[in-house]
């Protein structure tokens, strides 16, 4: 569909799955406003936008701090005077089991993954609620309905996150604001390959491994994700809100 007129902000957008959808959103006529921590990151995705003919542009934030946030809505609405999709893709995953996690080790966990969807979307509703609605689209993980060994904090934050996301849904759904969240499963993205290169077995065997072990037979590609995304915030989607979908190959269908 056509994205025309439509502005929406992506957290996590300097790489992987952000990325993506800030590319498809942009590829759809949106202008889309990139935010990570990185700024030379989010800048390098705005370009790349930009070079292909689309409208984007780079903020560089700490989407865990509320000046930032309160910043980048309010610099958003200054520029293109709307904010119709809000996307929260940003997270951090460290790997410990519960009794390995520090307090500020669980606090950075939350705060980036957990209580930036709060603060963005409780910043964004208002300007949302003022251009006559708009849709919010949480990622979060399959790490929400089962989990691993030694991802307390980060199964914590995403099972957060769909339960925040059904709040949203049902506070707004009278002022035409839908809040749907997505649940990837294993997705080749910079995340994954971090975590594969902390391990002590190559690369490429990991991969291996990793593709083996889905039931489709591979792990996701961040532009598939998108695409769920995009189908979530669509207002030709208009009866779907508070609801989770699971793009995850299969994963979580598996006994």
């Amino acid at each position: 569909m056509s994205w025309g007129g439509k502005v929406a902000i992506v957290t996590g957008g300097g790489g992987g799955i952000g990325r993506a959808v800030a590319h498809a959103f942009a590829d759809g006529g949106a202008q889309v406003v990139v935010v990570g921590r990185t700024g030379s990151k989010v800048d390098a995705v705005a370009a790349d936008i930009a070079a292909k003919g689309g409208r984007a542009v780079g903020m560089a934030a700490d989407v865990s701090s509320e000046p930032d946030v309160r910043r980048v809505v309010r610099e958003t609405k200054e520029r293109f005077g709307r904010i119709d999709i809000m996307v929260n893709n940003a997270a951090v995953c460290p790997q410990a089991r519960l009794t390995e996690t520090s307090l500020d080790e669980w606090n950075g966990v939350i705060t980036n993954n957990l209580t930036s969807v709060f603060l963005f979307c409780r910043e964004a509703v208002p300007v949302m609620i003022e251009g006559g609605g708009g849709a919010i689209v949480n990622v979060s993980s399959v790490h929400a309905l089962a989990t691993l060994e030694g991802y307390a904090a980060y199964a914590a934050s995403k099972a957060g996150i769909a339960g925040l996301t059904r709040a949203i849904a049902l506070d707004y759904a009278k002022l035409n604001i839908r809040a749907n969240t997505v649940l990837p499963g294993a997705v080749h993205t910079p995340m994954l390959e971090s975590s594969v290169r902390n391990l002590d077995t190559p690369r490429e065997q990991i991969m291996k491994e990793w593709d083996e072990s889905q039931p489709v037979g591979r792990v996701g590609r961040p532009e598939e994700i998108a695409s769920v995304v995009l189908f979530a915030a669509s207002p030709a989607n208009s009866f779907m809100t508070g609801a989770t979908l699971v793009a995850d190959g299969g994963m979580t269908a598996e006994l």
